[in-house]
């Protein structure tokens, strides 16, 4: 994935890319006149009242508020990040991304090549000594332990020997990026040597998608801690992206229908074993936004399966939170809660694959989860007290995509707290939020002015500059001056207005200035901006003028501010008069 795009690469992908033909190719459009219609993908409706505009480059539904820009629909409808939703839009208008940052990326992967090329060798160094004398304990306790030679050497299992990093298996730049680079050895200061900081455990390799070593995982096999060990995070290894046996399972299935996650490698493998191929683990960590958007690309369904304690149970209620924002159609997440004391390499050896399975097929829906783990969690006996757990079932419930869904649980929610209508009261408080939001955001000409610049931005021409005074009070008349000065001399759209304010707190606003509807033919819009620009121009005036009257009341008008104040009587008489539509 990219890490960096700059704002001219943008703005340059705004003005090649078509947002009717991006979208006509996901739901079906409609043309009517300029723009084309059809039925929202984020809600549901009968009737369309979903426009694409091609001028602007825009979109807005008018049944749920949804607007924006190519990328905002790239982003919401495929559940993609910002930089992803621009990876895949230069992937789709075939619009290379280049930028400045691309040669320190060949660098840094012809360095990655190195380290790659030692993370094999370390490996292949472990898999040996493990059918050595010195691995011959940690052999035993993997065959004690129902492993066959079969399994280990499928998994590249192997064994950390004490004091081999003192031993001419390497050169000393390979020691420097063993030590430095990717944290294996680590430096004795009493006597200047290096060590394995998994000496003496049995080694894992954990694999990238790719197949390619970027870490280990170690196990003792007595009574030492810590029981499990990881790599750090170094220039080829970040725990919160890698998923162990991940390369393993998609090695065996073009085609995943499912994907476990439990907590260890020896879960993945012992599950791998009883010919249950498509278990992954987490590596040490919780869960991560990274591991379940790469585990959604490859199937619509994750398990999870934790162990059978309290932290296990915490565990799975905190992936269903950080899974929620995933759940687009078609893909869902389910729950097997294991019985009290088991995890899975213990559990399936007890009761046999087909028992296991059953387990599988048997597994908590996300509904029966989430419902059940919210009320074990949350008691309540006063309004107060059910209020708050409406409130905070509903934060939850919003993070889906899903529109249907949302659905299906807003009304289980409403009979689980005895609200049978409770959908309808729902929908009620959201349109008197959105009426209250329209309603407070009056239409000043400043407002008026901004929308129509925004909406129409070749109309920037028009205008001109204004003769503004410091004491000003009218709101938003800096910010309309600092608008125009900066896109009067750029080729402006307003796709790429919308993209400037991404992220920032004037983003709403713009949002809400790009939908207002001013309810002017076309051919009069020119003709209305210049009457609000005169408009304007008398307010700007009117405010000096009460200013000067103030000032006068307070501390009386010098004979230059007098003379100031009886032209702008005048001017204002004048003026008002020449103001016509």
């Amino acid at each position: 994935m990219i890490k960096y795009v700059s704002r001219i690469f943008i703005n340059n992908l705004l003005d090649k890319v078509d947002i009717v033909k991006l979208i006509i190719n996901r739901i079906k459009l409609k043309k009517k006149g300029k723009n084309f219609f059809g039925i929202c993908p984020f809600h549901i409706e009968k009737n369309p009242s979903f426009v694409v505009n091609s001028e602007k480059q825009l979109y807005h539904c008018f049944g749920c508020g949804a607007h924006g820009n190519i990328i905002d629909f790239i982003m919401n409808y495929e559940n993609l990040s910002f930089l992803k939703s621009i990876e895949l839009l230069s992937n789709i208008f075939n619009i290379p991304i280049k930028n400045e940052k691309k040669l320190c990326f060949l660098k840094k992967k012809i360095k990655n090549n190195i380290y790659y090329q030692l993370m094999f060798n370390l490996s292949f160094f472990y898999k040996n000594y493990l059918f050595k004398s010195l691995g011959k304990e940690a052999l035993k306790y993997l065959l004690n332990r129902g492993f066959s030679l079969y399994i280990i050497e499928y998994f590249s299992i192997g064994f950390s020997p004490l004091y081999w990093a003192n031993k001419k298996f390497h050169n000393k730049k390979n020691t420097e990026i063993l030590h430095k680079k990717l944290k294996i050895l680590k430096l004795n200061k009493n006597n200047h040597n290096y060590y394995d900081i998994f000496y003496d455990r049995i080694i894992f390799p954990i694999k990238d998608i790719r197949g390619f070593i970027v870490g280990f995982g170690g196990r003792v096999f007595n009574n030492r801690e810590p029981k499990y060990l990881n790599s750090s995070e170094n220039n080829i290894f970040y725990k919160s992206n890698e998923l162990y046996g991940l390369f393993e399972i998609k090695k065996e299935n073009n085609i995943l229908k499912k994907i476990m996650v439990v907590e260890g490698y020896i879960d993945v493998i012992t599950l791998f074993q009883f010919n249950i191929k498509y278990a992954v683990a987490i590596l040490g960590t919780a869960i991560t936004n990274f591991h379940i958007q790469k585990l959604f690309n490859f199937t619509n369904k994750i398990i999870y399966c934790f162990d059978g304690d309290e932290a296990g149970i915490e565990a799975q209620w905190n992936s269903l939170k950080k899974s929620l924002p995933f759940l687009i159609k078609g893909k869902q997440i389910c729950f097997m809660i294991l019985p009290k004391g088991e995890d899975p390499d213990s559990l399936i050896r007890k009761e046999g694959k087909n028992l296991f399975e059953k387990r599988i097929h048997n597994n908590l829906s996300f509904s029966k989860f989430f419902f059940k783990r919210l009320f074990l969690k949350n008691l309540f006996s006063s309004c107060e007290e059910k209020t708050n757990f409406i409130y905070k079932a509903l934060s939850f419930i919003k993070l889906i995509p899903d529109n249907f869904f949302q659905i299906n649980l807003i009304q289980k929610l409403g009979e689980k707290i005895g609200i049978l209508n409770f959908l309808d009261v729902y929908n009620l408080l959201n349109n008197k939020k959105k009426i209250i939001i329209n309603n407070n955001f009056k239409r000043t000409t400043i407002r008026r002015l901004l929308s129509l610049l925004i909406q129409n931005p070749k109309l920037i021409k028009l205008v001109p500059k204004f003769k503004y005074f410091k004491n000003s009070n009218i709101n938003g008349l800096f910010f309309l001056i600092k608008f125009v000065n900066y896109y009067k001399n750029q080729h402006i759209t307003t796709a790429k207005i919308l993209e400037q304010y991404r992220g920032t707190k004037l983003n709403k606003i713009i949002k809400i200035l790009i939908t207002w509807n001013h309810m002017i033919p076309d051919h009069q819009i020119k003709t209305f901006f210049i009457y609000l620009i005169k408009k304007l121009k008398i307010n700007i005036l009117e405010d000096r003028q009460d200013y000067l009257i103030s000032l006068d009341r307070k501390q009386g008008l010098n004979n230059e501010k007098k003379r100031e104040l009886w032209s702008l009587n005048k001017i204002l008489i004048q003026k008002k008069s020449n103001l016509k539509i």
